[in-house]
């Protein structure tokens, strides 16, 4: 369970860690030229319909159109929603062009794709989620006591009919309702009715696609969501924010007034904490393993795959006790690194080929206990005979590597560029179709300084004889300013 959150506010950039043991487990981010948008409500405007994938493109105000399919739409006979189900009648029946919703993001535009949204809305206070267009009342799945799940559904009932507001939406009671009592449970709904109200309001003076409801900052975001009975402190480096916070937990967090703490040490909180190296680490293309192992894993477009190398590790007895051994530790790193670097999708690891089944077994079972700890679902399957495992990990935001970095303009994001000899080589193919123009002259090439020292090198032989066959002078020129695989011809 989470101890300690850290928050540290920046001049554009809000950083929220999450510590358990004095271990990093989360790292969150939220920057304001590029601030996420999941959890906001817009009105919106239905711009195609497209009956093959059963989705609609949606103009909701944002740069780019958003996707919303039709296991997202909310049910409109009864309010309530059948996910992952197809249903009749299909999407071309239940939505039209120029058609006016609302809808919330579920997920943020990711790369060229747009937003992901629903019309299955919902609100979130400390204890409860408000779902308006249904009627369900439900506890979390991570309560697991019985007792305490139905003594919860039991207030919330009792509650909604104090408040008069029995079967007017559905509600689920989130992980931190655990042990509350009534009036807790009273006061969310209140706040949440009057949060509805406003979004109503708004929704009917709206001529176009608006915002609607914008989701609370990622400080305050912070205390409501991630806050746990375990929890013993927030520390926060900004005054102002400190006082901000402080005002919102008052209001709606009572409990975690006693464990904010201002922090206002010399040494930056993060660099204190050990936060900011493990920030630096979980950027890295590779993870060291204390065994003496490693982890390298690889972001590519469809997919996440990690690959398990044994590295500097020999062990003490045999090969297949020094495999099962490194794969048994990375399982439950590679766990932990899900998380760090927040990478969703389809998921592969590569784990060191294991000839005993038990061995096979044991890293399956210890990866999937890893796995568990994650508050965000994962769906893992069954290790081959080769040592792979594929999974599914939900998206929640972009991945840290995408939130942080950019792509390489030098290698277009390959990773890798081509050696000097290959550019030399391109050079004198394209010597030869400058030099069949008939016009006597010069050739001039423009190059990388690396790329001209290997043509005046042990590559000079080739121009001394491509001058003779082409009948033309050829003049080398270094360019400072040109990536290594750039390079100029022109005629002088």
């Amino acid at each position: 369970m989470t101890d300690t959150i850290l928050v540290n506010m920046g001049p554009r950039e809000t950083r929220v860690v999450t510590l358990e043991q004095g271990v990093v487990r989360d790292i969150h981010i939220e920057r304001s030229a590029s601030r996420g948008i999941v959890g906001n409500i817009y009105t919106g405007k239905v711009v195609r319909v497209m009956p093959g994938m059963q989705a609609a493109f949606v103009d909701f105000g944002a740069e780019r159109t958003g996707l919303l399919h039709i296991s997202d739409l909310a049910d409109q006979s009864d309010g309530k929603q059948r996910r992952g189900a197809r249903r009749e009648p299909a999407i071309e029946y239940q939505l039209h062009d120029g058609q006016k919703l609302s809808v919330q993001v579920s997920r943020d535009p990711l790369g060229k794709k747009g937003a992901r949204l629903s019309t299955e809305l919902s609100l979130s206070s400390r204890f409860l989620v408000f779902m308006p267009r249904s009627t369900r009342l439900a506890v979390s799945q991570r309560i697991d006591s019985s007792g305490e799940r139905a003594r919860l559904l039991l207030l919330l009932q009792e509650g909604l009919a104090a408040e008069g507001l029995t079967g007017e939406g559905g509600y689920i009671l989130r992980t931190a309702a655990e042990g509350a009592d009534l009036e807790s449970l009273r006061a969310d709904i209140r706040f949440l009715s009057r949060l509805w109200s406003g979004v109503c309001r708004r929704k009917e003076a709206a001529t176009g696609p608006q915002l609607l409801y914008e989701e609370l900052p990622l400080y305050l975001r912070a205390a409501r969501d991630l806050a746990t009975p375990a929890l013993a402190r927030v520390l926060i480096d900004q005054h102002s924010a400190y006082l901000t916070l402080r005002s919102f937990c008052e209001d709606y967090v009572p409990e975690l007034c006693d464990r904010l703490e201002h922090y206002s040490g010399a040494e930056p909180l993060f660099d204190r904490y050990g936060a900011e190296q493990e920030l630096q680490r979980a950027l890295s293309h590779r993870v060291e393993l204390d065994c003496g192992g490693n982890l390298v894993i690889d972001q590519t477009e469809a997919m996440t795959v990690i690959d398990v190398n044994t590295g500097s590790f020999l062990g003490r007895r045999n090969v297949d006790e020094t495999v099962f051994r490194t794969n048994l530790e990375a399982a439950a790193t590679l766990a932990r690194q899900l998380r760090l670097r927040n990478l969703g999708g389809i998921i592969v690891v590569d784990f060191i080929d294991m000839t005993d089944g038990q061995h096979r077994r044991q890293v399956q079972l210890a990866l999937q206990e890893a796995l568990q700890q994650d508050p965000v679902r994962t769906t893992c399957g069954e290790m081959s005979e080769l040592g792979l495992v594929a999974m599914t990990r939900k998206r929640s935001g972009e991945s840290l590597q995408h939130t942080l970095c950019e792509e390489c303009p030098v290698c277009q994001g390959l990773g890798v560029l081509k050696s000097t000899r290959t550019v030399c080589y391109e050079i004198y193919r394209e010597i030869a179709r400058a030099a069949a123009a008939p016009e006597p002259g010069e050739l001039l090439v423009v190059a990388a300084q690396p790329v001209i020292n290997l043509l005046q090198g042990d590559e000079a032989s080739v121009l001394v004889e491509l001058e003779a066959s082409t009948g033309k002078t050829i003049r080398l020129r270094p360019e400072p300013r040109y990536a290594q695989e750039h390079f100029d011809i022109a005629m002088l």
